[in-house]
């Protein structure tokens, strides 16, 4: 189930767990994973009812996660720690940039999302010089070669369809 709580249901259902309920029976009464009232409590022991409020998605530096990174990786912190640590929304999201450290390195941590700012001017096609016709023979000869291959593979083609035609 993929729903936001308000912060008063979270604290209404997290003081009713602290006055004895088992966390168990809270979850089932209200239709809530164990693991979700885990975190809520945890987000309340941590915070109060601060720790209850939604987290702002903040832009975060590559220099920011790899400390969350290295936090993690050098078996300091767990991924849930890490998030009250450093205040990152899930734990979901630290393990991705873990992932993406091991896999690419920093380098995957600095990537930015959505379209660029600016467009790159393409200043390479203004400053080709014309080609020298030995360059133009070959860029020809080149084109002829791959129409001779399309045309070969089209003829086979071709070819094959008859023969399928003639076996019915």
């Amino acid at each position: 189930m993929n729903k936001k709580h308000d912060t008063d249901f979270k604290v209404k259902v997290i003081k009713e767990h602290l006055s004895g309920e088992s966390l168990r029976a809270v979850a089932l009464k209200w239709g809530l994973s164990r693991s979700l009232l885990t975190r809520w409590l945890d987000q309340y022991n941590a915070g109060g009812n601060q720790g209850l409020l939604p987290k702002v998605r903040l832009y975060q530096s590559a220099e920011f996660k790899l400390s969350v990174v290295e936090s993690y990786r050098s078996g300091g912190l767990s991924l849930r720690d890490c998030c009250f640590e450093y205040g990152v929304a899930n734990e979901s999201v630290v393990l991705s940039w873990v992932k993406k450290y091991e896999l690419l390195g920093i380098q995957a941590l600095r990537e930015q999302r959505g379209r660029p700012k600016v467009m790159k001017k393409d200043n390479a096609s203004k400053e080709t010089q014309p080609l020298t016709r030995l360059e133009e023979l070959e860029r020809e000869n080149l084109y002829l070669k791959a129409e001779n291959e399309l045309l070969k593979k089209l003829q086979a083609l071709a070819q094959a369809k008859e023969t399928q035609k003639k076996k019915r």
